[in-house]
């Protein structure tokens, strides 16, 4: 599925050769909303994209700050956080960002969408150089924008050179991007599987944390796309422990729902825990679900940290990415949205098989290992980057 296109393949014109002690002789602006430490899901694809690639290229990242000042940080490359002045519509406030874009090395320009922020920054000043746009998700709620933004954003994919998306479904279930297939490339995220072994230290931990019976994990922020209060309600048909990891604005309706349904005693909101624990809680957990309930969840790497981790996933049947990546009957379940009975049902099949868990979790770990590590991840952006290469 990697750089999947009529172009990939062999490149003669300009080849990558570029090698961890010997990069290639390109120049790549890597253009996101927010970097690490800032932590959500384009940021996390963003951070082990960088990881893999600056070996391979010259990099650059370019992102918004949170706070009214710019930062220049010295990584292994170096990262600009441009000054923002708060947020409207949950984009980031940042005049200066047209001006470093336009400033700022890159033979390519990746740029991370959606950022209208860095879309209107590109049309402003950046059209003078190949544009790469990675498609992570349409702006879905905010109908209100989606009026005055769906022809920037249409203007903004005319301009690219190519389209990067996670799956095939991404392309398919977007009503921009699927007007631009031909241009389309898919290219999966990638996980560091490393991350996710069962070390000694990460066994000890887990442990410790079964020790209360058998457990049901939820990892993401408490929003509304996420369909976190179904899980809540399908709890009440659960001999289990939930674990909610994350925080949102919705967390304290969710904590009086618990009491509402009377499922407090089986749910624990744990808050945000450290990148280091993460793993923990995944091989404590006998299954993990993502209950989500909106295209606005395109993905749902989370998913692929739990299939690293020999778990089963329960997962909604959206038509994004989610039901791409959990395969049914393969490495878990898929389910209705907004569909209680039916998330219970699915978890209440998996705890009452152990042997069906260990089967499903095995197949979720060959998936992620065949599929979605980092290095492949990066491997087919650098056979985007060498079409883009060749189409000048």
């Amino acid at each position: 599925m990697i750089g999947k296109g009529p172009e990939q393949g062999s490149f003669p014109d300009h080849p990558i050769t570029g090698s961890p002690d010997h990069p290639m002789n390109l120049k790549v602006l890597q253009v996101g909303k927010f970097y690490d430490p800032y932590r959500g899901g384009i940021e996390t694809v963003l951070k082990d994209l960088c990881d893999e690639l600056q070996s391979r290229v010259e990099l650059q990242v370019l992102v918004a700050n949170t706070s009214a000042r710019t930062v220049h940080e010295q990584r292994p490359f170096p990262v600009t956080r441009v000054a923002s002045w708060g947020t409207l519509l949950s984009s980031s406030i940042t005049p200066g960002f047209p001006g470093w874009l336009r400033k700022l090395p890159g033979d390519i320009l990746h740029v991370h969408v959606p950022n209208p922020v860095a879309e209107v920054s590109y049309l402003m000043a950046g059209r003078d150089r190949p544009l790469v746009a990675h498609f992570h998700s349409d702006i879905v709620r905010q109908k209100s924008l989606l009026r005055v933004y769906a022809p920037l954003l249409e203007s903004f994919y005319r301009h690219a050179s190519r389209i990067v998306a996670p799956t095939p479904n991404h392309i398919s279930v977007s009503p921009f991007v699927s007007k631009f297939k031909h241009k389309c490339r898919v290219v999966p995220y990638g996980i560091r599987l490393s991350k996710f072994d069962l070390t000694e230290a990460i066994s000890r931990k887990a442990d410790q944390l079964r020790s209360g019976g058998p457990a049901v994990l939820f990892i993401g922020r408490l929003v509304y796309y996420k369909g976190i209060e179904y899980l809540i309600e399908a709890m009440s048909r659960v001999n289990a422990q939930l674990w909610v990891i994350g925080t949102g604005p919705l967390e304290s309706k969710l904590k009086q729902l618990t009491v509402q349904l009377n499922v407090q005693s089986k749910v624990r909101f744990l808050g945000n825990i450290s990148d280091e624990d993460v793993p923990a809680y995944y091989h404590a957990c006998e299954v993990f679900v993502l209950p989500s309930v909106a295209n606005s969840e395109m993905f749902g790497i989370v998913q692929l940290e739990a299939m690293a981790c020999r778990k089963p996933v329960v997962a909604t049947n959206l038509p994004t990415g989610v039901s791409y990546v959990n395969v049914h009957g393969l490495t878990g379940l898929l389910v209705p949205p907004r569909n209680p009975e039916a998330l219970a049902e699915a978890i209440n099949k998996l705890l009452a098989s152990s042997s069906l868990r260990q089967e499903m979790g095995e197949a979720g770990r060959k998936r992620v290992e065949s599929e979605f590590t980092a290095a492949k991840m990066a491997a087919g952006i650098l056979d985007v980057y060498q079409d883009v290469l060749n189409l000048q």
